[in-house]
């Protein structure tokens, strides 16, 4: 049986994980949760699920999201579209077709040299390379062992919390969908 120590304690917990998501403009990490509360990464996934679940009952406008390595407390996409719309918020910055053609690539063919992406796309892709390196969605993660020793590119922690993403597993899953789907529709 639970005591009202402990129920009291829990949603002292919860209170203050809120508090920090709430006022962390960045996904937070559950060592980073732990410096904070000083409690034990599982407790502190208990309390954070607990609270995910509450505002999924409660069902406004925020919800707590898992992406790429940390937790954050964000608005809904529909009421951030219409948030935007309203107040006249122009994004920080509109990728390119280019770009976003690049970027489908890397996330998908990673890690992969500016040749490859080239290849890939039939075009240069120096400027929309540029772009998603300056933005932060991409990141060079090493060189290749081709002749030349290119660089190699991966997508960043940015571009999972962007695309509301919670890791590379997500993103393998989603190439599985994808690459079934293609088969799928190529087998008709």
């Amino acid at each position: 049986m639970i005591s009202s120590l402990e129920v009291q304690d829990r949603k002292f917990l919860q209170n203050l994980l809120e508090g920090l998501l709430f006022s962390s403009p960045y996904p937070v990490s559950l060592k980073e949760m732990g410096k904070v509360t000083r409690r034990e990464k599982t407790e502190i996934l208990n309390a954070l699920l607990e609270l995910q679940r509450a505002y999924e009952e409660r069902d406004g406008a925020l919800c707590i999201r898992k992406t790429g390595k940390g937790w954050q407390m964000v608005v809904k996409p529909e009421y951030g579209r219409l948030l935007r719309e309203r107040l006249c918020l122009a994004s920080e910055k509109v990728l390119s077709r280019s770009a976003l053609e690049t970027l489908a690539i890397v996330s998908l063919y990673q890690p992969i040299t500016k040749g490859e992406i080239d290849l890939k796309r039939g075009v240069d892709s120096t400027q929309a390379l540029r772009s998603l390196l300056e933005i932060g969605l991409v990141a060079v993660c090493g060189k290749s062992s081709a002749p030349g020793r290119p660089f190699l590119y991966r997508v960043t922690e940015k571009f999972f919390e962007v695309f509301g993403l919670e890791g590379e597993e997500e993103l393998e899953k989603l190439k599985r969908l994808f690459s079934e789907k293609r088969n799928y529709g190529e087998a008709q």
